[in-house]
């Protein structure tokens, strides 16, 4: 069931819009706090930039099935771009024209800008993850271990941001050992190491990234076992909800600096944001509307 301000495929077949409209597709959708913080920094940046007037950001519950046709009526109501979620990510590769380098070697797309026969897919989740950790803890990965849980669009785009930012070591862990492996196998570098969830053993200076959904819902376990939690290390969880995830209260109980997700959905939103207007949205407002708290 979708939410009453939530698109569906069937209700944009009958929606008309202005041009240069924006969204976000996902399955599920209802949780994005993506149309707030998009539709806040327009309403700050509307008197100077008229441009955006009737410009709005949507919210559209898309299955994986839909995605394809859901794309092609977005391009012909003239949207000039549109953010991807769970579990779009890696489908989008095979239906964008082209291919930004970052999200060929992530091979993950989570923004599509329009161009005049289709969409152009990039990738802004690994910048925005590198720029979230440098606000959060004062440093990127390079020099340090990385430990990244999951192996999906996210986790892909992530892998590939540490890689070239010089971490020193990554090591993969998912709940499906296979694709786990096969993520280290595009990756393709030394660095990269592949376990199952159960097989995690921890640096105490690492940086521990969470891309698995556990962590969306209160009452999800933690994909990391607390014991191995140490001082020293950086918690990212990049799941985000109405209370601190399982992970995040463990970190906390244990005295380890933290942070959930808002952060990088903000840089990664702000960097899309760029690739469709040319310029960088104002932060206060993005961060208001997440209900985001400085660093």
């Amino acid at each position: 069931m979708s939410a009453p301000d939530t698109l569906t495929l069937a209700s944009l077949r009958t929606t008309e819009f202005a041009p240069g409209q924006l969204g976000v597709l996902g399955d599920p959708i209802a949780h994005s706090l993506s149309p707030a913080m998009h539709n806040a920094a327009i309403a700050i940046l509307l008197p100077t930039n008229p441009r955006l007037a009737g410009v709005r950001y949507h919210r559209l519950h898309i299955t994986a099935e839909e995605l394809p046709a859901a794309l092609a009526l977005l391009h012909a109501k003239g949207f000039a771009g549109v953010n991807l979620t769970v579990p779009h990510k890696i489908q989008a590769l095979s239906i964008a024209e082209s291919l930004s380098p970052e999200a060929r070697r992530a091979e993950s797309v989570n923004t599509l800008v329009r161009t005049a026969t289709g969409w152009t897919g990039h990738t802004t989740d690994g910048q925005g993850f590198l720029e979230a950790l440098r606000e959060r803890s004062g440093r990127t990965t390079k020099g340090r271990p990385v430990i990244l849980l999951g192996s999906g669009g996210a986790a892909r785009a992530v892998a590939a941001a540490c890689l070239a930012d010089g971490c020193t070591s990554l090591h993969l862990h998912n709940r499906d050992t296979a694709k786990a492996a096969a993520l280290a196998s595009v990756l393709a570098d030394a660095r990269v190491h592949s376990a199952g969830l159960t097989e995690i053993k921890a640096s105490p200076d690492a940086v521990i990234v969470n891309c698995t959904t556990l962590g969306l819902k209160p009452s999800d376990a933690s994909p990391f076992p607390a014991a191995l939690l140490a001082p020293g290390q950086f918690i990212f969880d990049t799941t985000y909800g109405s209370e601190a995830s399982r992970l995040l209260k463990d970190a906390h109980e244990r005295g380890i600096t933290c942070c959930d997700g808002r952060s990088m959905l903000r840089w990664q939103g702000a960097l899309a944001f760029r690739l469709w207007n040319g310029m960088l949205p104002p932060e206060a407002p993005m961060r208001a509307a997440l209900g985001e708290t400085a660093p």
